[in-house]
């Protein structure tokens, strides 16, 4: 009973794929996305005054390339940019300024999936179904509470990449917020502004610039980053619905992310095998044999990647602990026993070195 209740853990309504999402430091390296967002950044640098070369330092490309739709980048690249544009343009905003720029259009079939989507509800699962499309660097998710319709995307504590300083942590928010809001605007038409925006940050410098661009009233220092619409609007067509079109388009994407995992580095794949069945952890050896290859040769080719099985498995453990935290009312006795741990303290002590709070930290947080 324990473990099919772990298996479905979510409590909210149209929460996307369940199974935890995080993507790895090893995985930002995979090139597998369109330019497209990284050449919005790239023009909103360019626009700002700054030298787009100079942005691309330490990405090993080049304008050039960049403009080439059949380059294909990482998402290391683009935060490697993000962060020489923070650097080199010294004000807060350039988030926002981002997120402005990126429309449906410039995220190709997946923004096609969402523009044809039967209605508003539909579309914002398509976001999600699809998001690793997306060129994507924090989780995104929706829920439905009495008459709001919520998005909620991660804070800085939950979030598995230890490269993110608290600069380009805001700037990804910001963009996300803002990204938000424009794509919905291109789905659903201009009327369609959210109800209210709140940041579990400090009100920053560049308050002004983001009421702006939400058009909504903004709260910060807030239990959670929540961006809420009318739940009565979900129903609603978007400007462009067309069911048959949408059924290709989703269609069509759905073959971009099975291509997309085919053709995935090793590291992924097992990511993929202890995702599977969440709460089920297949050792080394059965992962092994569901690839085709040796222990031996699967730890080698792990190596090379730069990381291993444990690592893996630990940052599995660890975003299903903070899922079953943040959307289950389990104990954590019961999440200790799912995650493999013999006792709660176990869990407790791992929990902490993994993330640095606790688990009752979360779920205070989360009762705020």
């Amino acid at each position: 009973m324990l473990r099919d209740a772990l298996l479905k853990p979510a409590d909210s309504r149209r929460s996307g794929d369940r199974s935890p999402g995080a993507v790895l430091p090893v995985m930002l390296r995979e090139k597998c996305f369109s330019p497209a967002k990284l050449a919005v950044l790239l023009q909103v640098a360019s626009d700002l005054g700054l030298d787009t070369g100079e942005m691309l330092a330490g990405t090993d490309l080049d304008p050039a390339a960049v403009a080439d739709p059949f380059t294909m980048t990482s998402s290391q690249q683009f935060l490697t940019a993000a962060g020489n544009a923070i650097r080199a343009y010294g004000n807060p905003d350039l988030g926002v300024r981002v997120g402005r720029r990126l429309h449906a259009s410039s995220y190709g079939m997946y923004g096609y999936a969402m523009l044809c989507s039967e209605s508003m509800a539909h579309a914002f699962d398509s976001a999600v179904k699809y998001h690793q499309l997306a060129n994507r660097m924090l989780e995104i998710r929706w829920v439905v509470q009495d008459d709001t319709v919520s998005w909620l995307f991660p804070d800085r504590e939950t979030l598995p990449l230890p490269c993110l300083d608290e600069p380009l942590y805001r700037f990804l928010i910001d963009m996300q917020f803002a990204l938000h809001v424009t794509i919905i605007k291109d789905v659903m038409g201009a009327w369609c502004v959210p109800a209210r925006a709140q940041f579990a940050q400090p009100e920053p410098s560049h308050a002004a610039s983001l009421a702006d661009a939400l058009e909504c009233p903004i709260a910060f220092d807030q239990p959670h980053h929540v961006l809420s619409y009318p739940a009565a609007w979900l129903t609603r067509a978007p400007q462009l619905a067309n069911p048959i079109t949408a059924a290709q388009v989703s269609s069509h994407c759905a073959s971009l992310l099975d291509d997309m995992r085919s053709h995935a580095g090793v590291t992924r794949r097992v990511y993929q095998e202890l995702t599977r069945t969440p709460g089920q952890f297949p050792d080394i050896g059965v992962i092994a044999d569901s690839l085709c290859m040796t222990s031996r040769t699967l730890r080698r080719k792990l190596e090379a990647e730069g990381t291993s099985y444990s690592e893996l498995l630990t940052s599995v453990r660890k975003a299903l602990a903070i899922d079953y935290l943040s959307t289950t009312t389990l104990s954590t006795e019961d999440i200790a026993l799912a995650l493999g741990f013999s006792d709660a303290v176990g869990f407790r002590h791992a929990f902490k070195r993994w993330t640095g709070t606790t688990p009752s930290d979360v779920r205070h947080k989360r009762g705020k």
